[in-house]
């Protein structure tokens, strides 16, 4: 990984500046919940409308809800923006792609500020789009999501072309400092841009001269109540509304998983059961606008997907939520949930029960389509983050349930009739191979239990990925496993090691079967054989196990792997 980047040199603005520009803010009077008026013309914003992309799945061009999110705050906040169709992970190998932003550069000249998310999954990439950006115009550039709230002193430091690293949620952040933009257009930070920039919250700006601003970069930013967030539905475009929209009406979960990377990790909050019904009737006037009448839209686009994190997380908001939908012509497409969702809790938030009311709402009618004229979807309508199907993995991961709790959802809702899909992550660095048999043989189970309500959501997750900052990280490193991690490289400055920061591809199994196994997972296109899996591998490891005996290698690997076999081979039917 080439090494680059600046160091960055903290500078003390005027505190008078910072207080004026402040006031600006607090004194203006929109109407609107992200004031700007008041400080000046702020910048005309250029965003991204879908950085990444899912070959061959539907709607993968539909407007990512961050970027509605703060489309629709630049919006109430009277700031001008334009939408990008560009995809950053085609950006580098497809000139069509980067003659497509360069053309939208060259049509409006007047873009002030350009904000991308940023996540390690493409750095590289964002750092070529970013060059690129900067070649061919003066706005200035600000970061947001996962990486920079984690570390926004690395993000600016690798990324020499960019302004600002917003923390948290941008949906007040971004309005000022479009209006910063505007006010202070590109170039270095004087005296009083500096001094402004302290009137903000969540904000690390670094100018040309490497001089940085700690604008409250210590915070990371939150919506205090997600009801008071603004979603603008008119900005969703035909293709948003054709295959049906996707929303994200709340953040956070109740859950403490290890490999965790969201800043609103155990603080969920999301918009109140009359909003969602605000939201779901401002999308039925949408929907009226692009198409001319409801009857000319497809029966599809009457299908709403909750892209929430865990949209059960709070049951009674939950029940509130379902039952605004069943009173609409909107039926529910699909949601996220957590298997913890479905359990009454106890003291000490011990799991005590499966909750009927969640079982029940979910059965009673909300996934089918109400004009019924179109063809029925199978396609799954609840989406689990289960991620292992063994109780040692369930623990290494945090999940805070046991394989049996896992089962027991699958059947209440296989019962139900509600098709679920589990996520699966297949190894971490200390899977063993029995850990994997025994995923598989509950796998092998539940399929033959629950028929087609059950599956494992495919491609399937091969490898867990630790990345910097997560608590399955800080473990390895506890324990001297911290080789595990794979990188594609580090980030680094020469003579700056505080800087470093890894880009971590994935957690590498400790044991050589294991490893192999992943290795051949990651490959596999959907449509796994999941009985064929588990009979491969008890096979596969029981002949290796007779061949190390047989050379007097290993002996200890030899009987381990001897006993995962004999557990699990008469039990591939048996598994509770």
């Amino acid at each position: 990984m080439p090494s680059g980047g600046r160091a960055l040199e903290v500078v003390s603005p005027d505190a008078a500046a910072s207080a004026q520009f402040s006031a600006a803010f607090s004194g203006a009077s929109t109407g609107s919940a992200y004031p700007v008026a008041g400080v000046c013309a702020p910048a005309k914003v250029l965003l991204f409308r879908s950085l990444l992309e899912a070959p061959g799945k539907e709607g993968a061009d539909r407007l990512n809800q961050g970027a509605l999110y703060l489309a629709s705050s630049l919006r109430a906040a009277g700031v001008p923006l334009v939408f990008s169709d560009v995809k950053v992970s085609r950006f580098a190998r497809e000139a069509g792609q980067r003659e497509r932003l360069a053309r939208l550069l060259d049509e409006n000249p007047d873009i002030g500020l350009i904000a991308l998310s940023l996540y390690d999954a493409y750095f590289e990439d964002a750092a070529l789009l970013v060059e690129f950006v900067r070649s061919r115009s003066r706005a200035r550039v600000a970061i947001g999501a996962l990486m920079p709230t984690r570390d926004p002193e690395a993000a600016l430091v690798h990324l020499p072309g960019v302004d600002f690293a917003a923390r948290g949620a941008g949906e007040e952040s971004l309005p000022r400092l479009a209006a910063l933009a505007g006010r202070f257009p590109a170039g270095s930070f004087d005296e009083s841009a500096r001094g402004a920039l302290l009137g903000l919250d969540g904000v690390l700006a670094c100018d040309a001269d490497r001089a940085v601003v700690w604008a409250g970069a210590e915070k990371v930013l939150r919506v205090a109540d997600l009801d008071d967030a603004v979603l603008d539905l008119s900005l969703l475009e035909r293709r948003d509304a054709e295959s049906g929209p996707t929303f994200c009406l709340s953040r956070g979960c109740g859950s403490a998983c290890r490999f965790c990377t969201s800043p609103d990790q155990g603080l969920f909050h999301g918009k109140s059961a009359h909003e969602v019904g605000h939201v779901l009737a401002a999308y039925g006037r949408r929907l009226k606008e692009i198409y001319g009448s409801w009857g000319a839209a497809p029966d599809e686009a009457f299908g709403v997907g909750f892209y929430d994190d865990d949209f059960l997380c709070d049951p009674d908001r939950a029940l509130a939520v379902l039952e605004v939908v069943r009173r609409s012509p909107f039926h529910i497409r699909f949601i996220q949930a957590s298997v913890r969702a479905f359990f009454r809790r106890g003291p000490n938030g011990r799991l005590e029960g499966l909750d009927d009311r969640l079982l029940d709402a979910l059965s009673g009618g909300v996934f089918a389509a109400k004009l019924g004229r179109g063809k029925p979807s199978a396609d799954p309508q609840l989406y689990l983050g289960t991620e292992s199907f063994c109780d040692a993995e369930l623990e290494r991961l945090g999940k805070g349930y046991g394989a049996a709790e896992v089962s027991a959802v699958a059947r209440a809702l296989s019962s139900r009739g509600v098709r679920q899909a589990h996520h699966f992550i297949a190894t971490n660095a200390r899977t063993r191979p029995e850990d994997v048999l025994e995923s598989l043989a509950r796998i092998v189970r539940l399929r033959e239990e629950c028929g087609r309500s059950f599956s494992v959501l495919e491609p399937v997750i091969s490898h867990l990925i630790s990345f910097p900052g997560t608590a399955s990280l800080r473990a390895l490193e506890r324990s001297g496993l911290a080789d595990r991690v794979e990188t594609r490289g580090v980030l680094s400055v020469p003579g700056f090691p505080e800087y470093d920061y890894a880009l971590v591809e994935r957690d590498a199994p400790l044991d050589p079967d294991v490893a192999a196994w992943a290795e051949r997972l990651a490959g596999k296109a959907p449509g796994l054989d999941w009985e064929a899996q588990l009979e491969g591998l008890l096979f596969q490891w029981l002949l290796r196990s007779e061949s190390l005996t047989a050379r007097g290698e290993d002996p200890e690997r030899a009987a381990r792997l001897r006993r995962a076999v004999d557990l699990h081979a008469g039990r591939v039917h048996a598994v509770a």
